[in-house]
């Protein structure tokens, strides 16, 4: 048998954040701490971005930052978000940061290339069995998800981004554009997202929001391919870099759990906003909050975004199931009814009554009121 103070579960956002937040806190100067995950090797696989409305421990694992935004429509309109830079962290900055920072710790172990195949309680320990081998621990932070356990209709906002590296030159915006909606919506929801990222690079995400989990890569890759010629007006040769491709679930799941140190984190712990993906500034909050908790020896118990934004978001997903061919006009009469203060503050989890009144008001009142009425 393996004995570790604690487990984590799973080696991405979620996982890595806590191991690093942990190890920085000394709380694994004298405990010990194992790490699973399915990934064999740690290499750049996502970008996560967010308004930077307080700050987290990666603000030096940058991919850039911007002062600005764009929403694309049937008009066009810029954020200011310069009181609240728009960041984005690139995925291998933050492995290596955090593989440096535990490097010379014994107490922590990696078993990469490790699925976690059964958990149970035991004497009051949780015991793991991975690769036909037991592991035993008195916490653990459990990051996997298990999608059938929700009562949510299960919505998901689905992409694939690749970076687009340009032959010759273009007249690319100097700012991201958050949503493009001028493409096929189909019978759900559909943009375009993109961050500058030189002159003649870019990277370009298609997304979806439908009850599908997934498209083809190839269907990815033609809507990619019509909007370098149609919205960016360039016919000319270009080559792809680096990709990647998600599914966020727009629902949340059960918390309850018959074992009581098993703690869920990330998205697993319902820390993505249902109505639009954002998880990452979601789970560095979390991430300090659980650990005073660890370092006071406090209670551990499993917690989600508040409660306002999960009832707003459920009237939100409501008026998608029924609006889906039109959402694209709500999403776009938010950013445009609303000042970039108000509309960051409140999609970071972090508005006011006065923001929360001004964004419910600016939105299609019959519509809203008639699910608010039947929620």
């Amino acid at each position: 048998m393996n004995n570790f103070d604690f487990i984590i579960i799973g080696a991405g956002c979620s996982g890595l954040s806590l191991l690093y937040e942990m190890n920085k806190s000394n709380i694994l100067k004298n405990k010990t701490c194992a790490v699973f995950d399915k990934r064999k090797k740690f290499s750049k696989d996502k970008i996560w971005s967010y308004w930077n409305v307080f700050e987290h421990s990666f603000s030096d694992c940058l991919l850039d930052q911007w002062d600005k935004v764009i929403v694309k429509g049937n008009e066009e309109i810029i954020l200011d978000c310069k009181d609240f830079a728009y960041q984005s962290v690139d995925s291998e900055k933050f492995y290596n940061k955090i593989l440096k920072n535990i490097s010379d710790n014994k107490n922590i172990k990696l078993f990469l290339d490790h699925s976690v195949d059964e958990i149970r309680e035991e004497n009051d320990q949780i015991i793991i069995n991975s690769k036909n081998e037991l592991f035993k621990a008195n916490l653990v932070f459990d990051s996997s998800l298990k999608i059938n356990n929700s009562k949510d209709s299960k919505i998901y906002q689905h992409f694939y981004g690749c970076e687009v590296n340009f032959k010759e030159n273009i007249n690319l915006s100097k700012y991201p554009t958050l949503m493009d909606f001028n493409c096929d919506q189909g019978n759900w929801t559909h943009f375009f997202y993109t961050l500058p990222l030189s002159d003649k690079k870019i990277f370009i995400e298609t997304t979806w929001i439908s009850d599908q989990q997934n498209s083809t890569i190839d269907e990815y890759m033609s809507e990619i391919n019509e909007y370098i010629q149609k919205n960016l007006n360039y016919k000319k040769e270009y080559t792809f870099g680096y990709n990647e491709m998600g599914s966020i679930p727009m629902f949340h799941f059960k918390q309850k759990t018959e074992y009581k140190k098993i703690i869920k984190i990330g998205a697993a712990a319902n820390l993505t906003r249902k109505s639009t993906g954002y998880t990452f500034l979601n789970i560095q909050n979390f991430t300090k909050e659980l650990v005073q908790k660890l370092i006071k020896n406090q209670i551990i118990s499993n917690v989600q975004i508040q409660s306002k934004y999960n009832f707003l978001d459920k009237i939100f997903i409501k008026v998608l199931l029924e609006q889906k061919s039109n959402m694209h006009k709500i999403f776009f009469r938010l950013f445009k009814k609303n000042n970039a203060k108000d509309i960051i503050s409140f999609l970071s989890n972090d508005s006011n009554f006065i923001q929360d009144i001004k964004i419910i008001l600016s939105m299609p009142k019959l519509i809203f009121i008639k699910k608010l009425l039947n929620f």
